[in-house]
């Protein structure tokens, strides 16, 4: 007889909201038992014995998991994995071995090298390791200046300051004759700007690692990622987006704010994107309880896009509440 897959996890989760965690990951091994591709119930059972402090049950799951991704050539989700397990035990030369072959596969050597000198730092006679090593020293052109590591930048989770007050930028519709202003002073320039160029290689890898981190609920980390990859033009609109999501997500409506007018700010963005970013301004004004500024950003989304249903249905909400 199969499983019901749906009510098994709503059972799992009621056990862990009551605190019976034992009896959650007796749940979620019965569903990779009938379901071991399914991805989401390696992390979630990692996640609980990492909780209940069985380390090294939780790092067997995440290994899986991570294993899981890499076959699918997922890479930057199998990175964001291995880091959790190393977060766990720096120490884990398994861990060390893969996330470095991984730097390798997406052309990242200085993040590679990074790696398998740590092994060698752990274990001085892992010959794979020092393997590796000769050859990245022997692919460098002489001459040539190493690429700095990512893995050598501070990514250690950010202390933030309490959230900035929000000013809205002075009206640049005068400097920008083809924009359209948006209410609160936002100028929205909408100039049209030539393609922008391919985001280079390792702010695309840290983009991707954000990715990874938020879809798991670790917005710190995911936060950490998004700003440093956020430092590259092309992807810059894109990574205000995920930072002013997951400041969403944990409840920091101002910070929230902040990153969407932001993005509305850049340049050259097209109707779609307006659209998009001012929706998600929108949700965070609505989030921090700043009703009218709520109605009013909902409002010139649909004066952008008269048939985005949820922005009408959120201005006729928000309008019908008390004054």
């Amino acid at each position: 007889m199969a499983l019901d897959k749906e009510k098994i996890l709503e059972l799992a989760q009621r056990y862990v909201l009551k605190g019976h965690s034992k009896k959650a990951i007796g749940e979620y091994i019965r569903l990779i038992e009938a379901d071991p591709k399914d991805k989401r119930l390696y992390l979630k059972l990692g996640d609980l014995y990492h909780k209940n402090g069985e380390h090294e049950k939780a790092i067997t799951q995440y290994l899986t998991l991570a294993g899981l991704f890499a076959d699918e050539d997922l890479n930057s989700r199998a990175i964001s994995i291995y880091k959790k397990i190393l977060s766990i035990n720096s120490k884990r030369i398994d861990a060390l071995h893969n996330i470095a072959e991984l730097y390798l596969k997406e052309g990242l050597r200085g993040d590679a090298k990074h790696y398998y000198q740590s092994i060698l730092e752990i274990t001085p006679d892992d010959q794979d390791a020092r393997k590796a090593l000769n050859d990245l020293d022997t692919r460098q052109k002489p001459g040539e200046k190493p690429k700095p590591s990512l893995s050598h930048m501070d990514l250690s989770l950010p202390n933030y300051p309490h959230s900035r007050e929000i000013r809205p930028s002075d009206d640049k519709s005068d400097l920008f004759p083809s924009s359209v202003v948006e209410p609160h002073g936002l100028s929205v320039d909408m100039e049209i700007l030539p393609p922008a160029p391919a985001p280079d290689k390792e702010s695309e890898m840290h983009y991707h690692l954000g990715i990874a981190y938020k879809e798991m609920e670790l917005f710190d980390y995911a936060i950490s990622e998004f700003e440093i990859a956020a430092s590259d033009p092309p992807i810059k609109f894109d990574c205000y987006i995920m930072l002013g999501s997951c400041f969403l997500e944990k409840g920091d409506n101002a910070q929230a704010i902040q990153q969407f007018q932001e993005a509305a700010r850049m340049k050259g963005l097209t109707k779609e994107k307006l659209t998009r970013v001012h929706f998600n301004l929108g949700l965070a004004y609505e989030a921090g309880g700043m009703f009218s500024e709520a109605i009013q950003t909902f409002n010139f989304v649909l004066s952008l896009d008269h048939s985005f249903s949820e922005a009408r249905e959120k201005v006729e909400r928000l309008q019908e509440l008390p004054k």
